[in-house]
């Protein structure tokens, strides 16, 4: 009840983002990830809108973070369209930008749908987001960690096909490995999943997969230089 209390509207009208954040953040705390992620509908700004209305891109990530780690598949499902529609106004190296459940992690029981707009989503937020090493990297140590927990050849045959494109410009940098968290992934381990690429026997899904390996093929050969923001040193840990 105080949490909905928290979210409801202020008497001087909308609710304070700092109460509504806290009001979504207790909803998950609740086992409720379901209501919570459904409200980020509403209460997550689109870009271009007023942010100070809204709660904030980093409060969203912790509610959809909660949605993906929950039982719950229509809250991952539900978790995963909103990273995807808010995908571009993110960071891609920036790890308040994306969900830790799946940063190097991955949950081979998510439904198809919820696999392919996360893989989308981290795609659309690449793309979006400064080219420069760090953010070379991070697309692909995410990817990788995708590609090494999916069980499905369908899937790891797209993913291979992403992991190829960064690769690629990866080899020009001459790394022999890159730090994600408490683990090391070695260029021969990123070799070895750019090799599984392969075509997907559902010719739309093969389409699909090839436009957005397409668009990582435009935007990885700009990724040069280094980081220069807040959190340039943490970018070398993917």
């Amino acid at each position: 009840m105080r949490a909905g209390q928290l979210i409801s509207p202020a008497d001087s009208g909308a609710a304070h983002p700092a109460a509504m954040a806290s009001g979504l953040l207790a909803l998950t705390k609740l086992d409720n990830a379901d209501l919570a992620v459904a409200l980020l509908v509403d209460l997550w700004a689109e870009e271009g809108e007023e942010e100070q209305k809204r709660i904030s891109d980093e409060t969203a990530i912790l509610v959809i973070d909660a949605a993906l780690r929950s039982a719950s598949p229509n809250a991952q499902l539900v978790a995963a369209e909103m990273l995807c529609r808010h995908a571009t106004k993110l960071n891609v190296g920036q790890s308040l930008h994306w969900p830790s459940a799946v940063d190097g992690s991955w949950n081979p029981a998510y439904r198809p749908k919820t696999k392919l707009l996360i893989v989308e989503a981290l795609v659309r937020m690449a793309t979006a987001s400064e080219p420069n090493e760090g953010a070379l990297r991070s697309v692909a140590v995410r990817l990788y960690g995708i590609w090494r927990e999916e069980p499905r050849a369908s899937v790891r045959g797209c993913i291979g096909k992403l992991i190829k494109v960064v690769f690629d410009r990866l080899c020009q940098f001459r790394h022999k490995e890159l730090v994600h968290g408490i683990q090391m992934v070695a260029l021969s381990d990123l070799e070895r999943a750019a090799a599984s690429a392969a075509e997907n026997p559902d010719s739309y899904l093969n389409d699909l997969s090839d436009n957005l390996a397409n668009r990582l093929k435009e935007w990885a050969p700009s990724c040069q230089g280094h980081p220069i923001g807040p959190g340039a040193l943490a970018s070398a840990a993917g």
